[in-house]
């Protein structure tokens, strides 16, 4: 073989592992691996509460995060399904309510896709008529300032005007592996519990 030959030989190897790793590259990610690999990432558990007394409702989220601490902002995001989005567009605000470790049933409540709402659920409505849960962690009450619709989720993004910690010294409820659980102050800082659905 010629090297002219060899060296459009190997031209053609190198180009044919480069359109190789292009296709591994571009290949769409499963839903179901990046839910199990993002799960790997420990979050804090909140619900978000909206809407007046009687018609008020909430989900449980974990995908909450501060953005500025001037203006006050912070954002979660939401399911383009969620049953919140009419309540949410209507009362023009929400509550972010932080759980606490002992909170879990709570948790699974509001993540239930038909959920009771506030039935034998402690809370309570700001003067601008926002729910609150009553024994939270920590709440904080925000403005709905803009939604960006980011694949079938959106992501709002509120400013906060009131905020508060009902529950001093209680263990957050945090979310890894698909559990919830308390975190805990010693050496063994998260127990596993059920399986969160």
């Amino acid at each position: 073989m010629s090297a002219a030959a060899r060296s459009l030989t190997r031209a053609q190897e190198t180009r044919t592992v480069e359109q190789t790793r292009t296709a591994e590259q571009t290949r769409p990610v499963e839903p179901t691996s990046l839910r199990r690999v993002c799960g790997l990432f420990t979050t804090g558990v909140t619900v978000i509460t909206t809407g007046p007394d009687g018609d008020a409702d909430g989900t449980t989220v974990n995908s909450f995060t501060s953005v500025s601490l001037e203006p006050p902002l912070v954002l979660f995001c939401l399911h383009q399904q969620s049953r919140l989005h009419t309540l949410l567009e209507q009362s023009g605000g929400f509550t972010v309510n932080f759980l606490s470790g002992r909170q879990q049933p709570l948790a699974r409540h509001f993540a239930g896709r038909r959920s009771t709402a506030f039935e034998g659920v402690p809370h309570h409505f700001t003067e601008d008529g926002l729910p609150v849960l009553s024994e939270a962690l920590a709440y904080l009450t925000c403005t709905t300032v803009d939604i960006h619709t980011a694949g079938d989720h959106d992501i709002v993004i509120g400013e906060v005007v009131d905020l508060g910690v009902p529950e001093h010294g209680q263990e957050p409820l945090v979310f890894f592996d698909g559990s919830l659980g308390p975190l805990q102050s010693g050496t063994d800082r998260f127990h596993h519990t059920e399986q969160a659905s």
